[in-house]
């Protein structure tokens, strides 16, 4: 169990559990927009920051992704709290001034009207219906579009989607009220001939094949109420856990095979023709916990074998290196302000950068997925476990994972040689300029 004090007060929890979640357990209300329960914390609204102080040092952190920690101390009101949650409920009551969540919510932080030039929105850009269609449908056909108060949920052109399964999870967690891509397609599937009114439960996967008899009528099917009823929530979330990325377990090492690996330990997932990047569960056995960074800026140019970022962990380093070329788009904001969560989530929360590939066709080739992403690891396994036999003599059982604090208890000696076997795969090309965490603006 970890202990630590939030509000004055001293509490115990789970390892794992984020400080919003045990705040809540405690009868602590933390404002919230973008968090949901069945969905990985996302910390886009910043209405759930808190003030953390960890090894004297107090920084803001998203409560709804800040993992708990023994020994710190968190406050969730204060003055310098207080101030940054009414500047951003303004700025909401101007992007959404007849919203009633929104302006519930103004009311409860104290604010009555905002300074700020007034829109005509009923969207305030919390993002749980992209979240939901991307993370648990599995499905992505919204995202968001464009940029600053332009910036919208949408399907690509402005189309009707030919990705939407009609599921309708997005309506379901809108906080407002504003998504209608479920009517919006049931619309257009009332045209569609007999053989392609495809029930939704059987478009999510639910069942294996039933055309729809009512019409999309879904208030009078009996499937639609006994789902609804088995549920107790959105059908869709049933399907969380099934259609959670396939995984399984190699020697000591997880691996995931919804995505490609690089030789030198890197994942790549693709996202709507962007490539996110993060350590492979590989890195974070043997490193364990990171505690610090090196990051390139955003616009940076890579080619493939570039530096791409340093980890630090366990008093070790390890230099890893870029599996694709591209440019740089975005660093995930939830590791500059916590970096151990690259270690904690690696395949999830924890993922480290995105980039523009120069040739996605080029680049999935030259990366490892599936089989033969299985058959390297076993490998990988394998040689690692034969060379820390012959050069420490410990024999690391292959049913345990590897000591948290593995990489403290070799030589530096032997670390070097670690990083050289297993992260350098080909000649480095350029060495990129990389930062601290706390210079990357």
């Amino acid at each position: 169990m970890i202990t630590f004090t939030i509000d004055n007060k001293k509490v115990s929890a789970k390892e794992g559990a984020t400080v919003f979640e045990v705040a809540r357990e405690y009868g602590i209300e933390i404002p919230h927009l973008c968090y949901h329960k069945d969905m990985e914390p996302y910390g886009g609204c910043r209405l759930c920051m808190v003030e953390i102080t960890e090894n004297g040092f107090t920084r803001l952190h998203p409560s709804c992704a800040f993992p708990v920690k023994n020994n710190i101390i968190v406050k969730t009101d204060t003055e310098r709290l207080r101030k940054g949650r009414k500047m951003i409920a303004e700025l909401l009551l101007a992007r959404c001034p007849d919203v009633d969540i929104v302006k519930n919510l103004a009311e409860f932080l104290g604010v009555n009207e905002t300074r700020f030039k007034k829109m005509d929105s009923d969207c305030v850009l919390c993002g749980q219906c992209v979240r939901v269609c991307r993370n648990v449908a599995k499905v992505g056909a919204i995202d968001f579009i464009n940029r600053g108060k332009n910036r919208y949920v949408g399907t690509p052109f402005d189309l009707p989607s030919d990705d939407c399964i009609g599921c309708g999870s997005c309506h379901y967690v809108c906080p407002t009220g504003s998504m209608n891509m479920e009517y919006e397609n049931v619309l257009r599937w009332r045209n569609l001939p007999g053989t392609l009114r495809k029930c939704r439960y059987m478009r999510m996967g639910f069942i294996s094949h039933k055309m729809c008899p009512n019409n999309y009528q879904c208030w009078n099917c009996e499937l639609d109420q006994r789902m609804e009823d088995l549920a107790k929530t959105h059908p869709i979330f049933m399907l969380k856990h099934s259609r959670s990325e396939e995984k399984e377990t190699i020697g000591h090492f997880e691996i995931r095979f919804d995505r490609f690996y690089h030789e030198g330990h890197v994942w790549v997932k693709r996202i709507n023709g962007l490539m996110r990047l993060g350590i492979d569960d590989f890195t974070r056995q043997i490193l364990g916990t990171v505690s610090d960074m090196r990051l390139p800026f955003i616009d940076t140019v890579l080619e493939p074998e570039d530096t791409l970022f340093e980890i630090f962990g366990n008093e070790r380093t390890l230099l890893m290196y870029a599996p694709l070329g591209g440019k740089i788009i975005n660093i995930n904001p939830d590791i500059l302000d916590n970096p151990s969560l690259v270690s904690m989530a690696p395949y999830e929360r924890g993922w480290i950068l995105t980039v523009e590939p120069l040739d996605i066709p080029r680049a999935s080739r030259e990366l490892l997925s599936g089989r033969s992403a299985k058959e390297w690891l076993k490998l990988e396994s394998h040689k690692f476990h034969e060379f820390i036999k012959k050069e420490t003599g410990t024999d690391l059982p292959f049913d345990k994972p590897i000591p948290k604090d593995f990489a403290k208890t070799v030589s530096k000696d032997t670390w070097k040689k670690i990083h050289k076997i297993f992260f350098i795969r080909k000649k480095k090309k350029n060495n990129v300029k990389l930062f601290r965490i706390e210079d990357i603006p």
